[in-house]
């Protein structure tokens, strides 16, 4: 969204110290930083803390932004303890109910969008703590695989398992906030992205963000920096918040004007029209003549229409019959993405009705060379295509026209609907209607991967208005519809 660019346009700008005022009274980072590597070699002189390997000297070529004079430039690791969590195997026989059971800190137990982690799904027995890593509150979290790198405060004790980093201060170097923020921005990312290794899960090690270089402000100035990061972000919640409202007011109301529209709420029953029943006996002769003359194949006859189907009231003039008495399907065939060419003849895979055009088209992206084109299912101007295979019940068969001058190609995993006597665009809002959708969503099959067939979409139930109103109710939605986006 929006709102996310600002904010890490407003990250930037705090960590670059150009959100807050230097004062001469905040001392400088200088300082605290020598106060904490004198702690922490007393800490490794006590044997509280073992001797790190040292970390290389900060270039002019490691430095990615000015910061301001009484600033510094740092490496993580030199200021903070940073170690890996580690998982008791099997951790099945370490779980526990008992009341004396330690937090178990697990990558769900985070929000995505969160600030902290508050509580866990599960505890792990006290003796399972010497095979993990104790945390407290206040520690900082970093998640170290998958979406690694991503902050979270820590508001309860409790250990970790191997999918998180934990930051710790033994002297407080950052206030807590500021740090957070600090390994949100993108100056953070930007680092752990270059460092994460791994073909397909990347991840972060101790090494890699002990590496990391990090501006330091002196600690008054940081908490100066909190407080206006905050009051920024509140009111970017707010906005974001708005901004998700008006959206979902949009989608109502587009719901809302596709459903009328097929109600025949939108537009005005003319007399001179004709009747939706003699446009229906005519579209029957048509398909009679046209599987007389071999040019369409003989269909499985529908169930007749009952009561029980029909789902709202229509004009006088209008007429409920099934999707498959106006029109015919035929099902594409198979278009692989490694059988996609730069140049050649113009074709549509399934899955770009959902990101590509989504209710109506004139030109393909992608294409097929001509010996593949040759043997595919055509579409041509006029055709309703349809996703015969989905992600979900609520967007299974998404209808899309295709208003192109040539013939396109089409892929499997999708049907070619052709329209007989009916406007293509008006069909397409009936099906992505709330009626067209409820309709295909309990037709539809599968939990992970669904399905549909020609068969069943033949079987939906849609209202017919006469020629002139269906031009009519597409002309309105036309100039309504725009007013959603």
């Amino acid at each position: 969204m929006l709102t996310d660019a600002i904010k890490q346009q407003i990250l930037s700008l705090a960590i670059q110290g150009k959100l807050t005022d230097q004062r001469p009274e905040d001392g400088t980072a200088e300082e605290l930083y020598r106060s904490i590597l004198a702690e922490k070699k007393r800490f490794i002189k006590a044997g509280k803390l073992k001797k790190e390997k040292p970390l290389p000297p900060i270039e002019e070529k490691d430095i990615p932004f000015d910061i301001p004079k009484n600033w510094k430039w740092v490496r993580l690791g030199e200021i903070t303890l940073i170690e890996r969590g580690g998982s008791p195997r099997p951790i099945k026989s370490y779980l526990t109910n008992s009341s004396d059971g330690i937090n178990w800190i697990k990558i769900g137990d985070s929000d995505k969008d969160g600030k902290y982690i508050c509580s866990t799904a599960e505890k792990i027995k006290p003796e399972a703590v010497t095979k993990s890593r104790r945390v407290n509150k206040g520690d900082l979290l970093l998640t170290n695989s998958m979406s690694y790198g991503r902050p979270y405060i820590l508001k309860t004790d409790g250990c970790i398992h191997d999918g998180w980093l934990v930051v710790s201060q033994y002297l407080t170097v950052f206030v807590q906030d500021f740090l957070y923020y600090l390994l949100l921005s993108g100056c953070a990312r930007t680092q752990f992205a270059q460092k994460a290794q791994g073909a397909v899960v990347k991840n972060l090690n101790i090494e890699k963000v002990s590496a990391a270089i990090f501006p330091l402000p002196p600690l008054p100035e940081q908490e100066r920096i909190v407080e206006k990061l905050e009051a920024i972000m509140t009111a970017l919640q707010d906005l974001e918040t708005a901004q998700q409202r008006a959206q979902s007011i949009k989608l109502e109301l587009r719901k809302s004007l596709l459903q009328e529209a097929i109600q025949g709420k939108l537009t005005d029953q003319r007399p001179e029209d004709g009747s939706a029943e003699e446009l229906y006996r005519a579209i029957l002769a048509e398909k009679k003549r046209l599987i007389k003359a071999g040019k369409l194949k003989k269909e499985k006859p529908l169930p007749p229409l009952e009561e029980k189907d029909i789902p709202f009231d229509i004009p006088e003039n209008w007429k409920w019959v099934r999707l498959g008495e106006v029109g015919s399907f035929e099902r594409g065939s198979g278009i692989k993405k490694t059988e996609t060419v730069q140049e050649g003849l113009p074709c549509v895979r399934y899955g770009q009705l959902y990101t590509t055009f989504r209710t109506r088209f004139t030109e393909a992206v992608s294409y097929i060379p001509r010996p593949l084109f040759d043997v595919c299912k055509k579409a041509k101007c006029g055709d309703i295509l349809m996703s015969l295979t989905g992600e979900n019940n609520f967007d299974i068969a998404l209808a899309v026209a295709y208003e192109g001058k040539d013939p396109l190609a089409i892929g499997g995993d999708m049907t070619r609907y052709t329209p007989c006597s009916v406007v293509p665009m008006y069909l397409v809002t009936v099906l992505n209607s709330g009626h067209g959708i409820s309709c295909k969503s309990k037709l539809a099959t599968g939990d992970i991967i669904v399905h549909i067939s020609n068969d069943k979409l033949a079987s939906i139930p849609i209202p017919l208005p006469p020629p002139a109103e269906q031009e009519r109710i597409v002309a309105k939605l036309e100039e309504l519809l725009p007013l959603c986006d």
